[in-house]
């Protein structure tokens, strides 16, 4: 099979404009931390048997207010894979200045059937 020179000189053009993006792409969002919190029964759920509102705040020195965090919530019931419900309810409600991170509780409305929690924030 012989590939046409035009055709062979299109794909070559367009497979390093996608090199050179994705090698700023890199560079831009190389400088990006990643921190996993993980929680379990005992960790919030009081000896009361009330939730642990401590949770919800996590101190992130490095955190820079102009820089707006990805945060996503993992939970995880008995006999059940990972799973996450900001897809299918609605955003996380959060906000953070000064290097904290403050989670609405609602984040966390069925909390009393989770075994475990996971806080994966991106920033």
């Amino acid at each position: 099979m012989r590939i046409h020179p035009l055709l062979l000189a299109c794909v070559l053009f367009l497979s390093f404009g996608r090199t050179q993006e994705h090698k700023k792409n890199l560079s831009i969002y190389g400088q990006l931390k990643k921190r996993v919190y993980s929680f379990s029964k005992i960790d919030f759920i009081t000896s009361e048997g009330e939730f642990n509102e401590s949770i919800c705040t996590l101190l992130i020195p490095d955190l820079k207010e102009d820089s707006p965090p990805f945060v996503a919530i993992y939970y995880k019931r008995d006999n059940s894979d990972w799973f996450t419900e900001s897809l299918y309810r609605k955003r996380l409600r959060f906000n953070f200045k000064d290097g904290i991170l403050k989670l609405d509780q609602s984040n966390f409305w069925d909390w009393f059937e989770i075994n475990e929690i996971k806080i994966v924030v991106i920033y």
